[in-house]
């Protein structure tokens, strides 16, 4: 189970650290997504520092599980709320896909994480 948890922590990190990246540099699609969203662009940043602290707290958690564990929650968590905004607003499925996406391999990252 190491080798899978490694591994999904390892792609977490990459995916929200690439999605956290586009939050900063803020691009015209990622604007238009939020304002579709009813989300301020004002909030891109914070929201891309919430996605830096959970991928520093799953890099953390290769060495330390407990830590991994509750970053894990904390993506759960965040993808849940992104993945409900996006069905609360009735985005499409090519919308909505990238959050469930990314929820699913939180939540899977935590189940192996316990189950180990």
């Amino acid at each position: 189970m190491t080798f899978v948890s490694h591994t999904l922590a390892i792609v977490l990190i990459v995916l929200c650290s690439l999605s956290a990246l586009m939050d900063f540099v803020r691009p015209p699609q990622i604007v238009q997504t939020m304002s579709r969203l009813k989300i301020p662009a004002q909030a891109l940043p914070v929201l891309g520092a919430i996605k830096l602290v959970l991928c520093i707290g799953l890099a953390i958690g290769i060495s330390n599980i407990r830590v991994g564990q509750l970053a894990g929650l904390g993506l759960c968590v965040y993808f849940a709320v992104a993945t409900t905004t996006h069905t609360r607003v009735k985005d499409s499925f090519k919308d909505t896909l990238p959050a469930f996406t990314h929820l699913v391999l939180a939540v899977l990252y935590v189940l192996v994480t316990v189950a180990r």
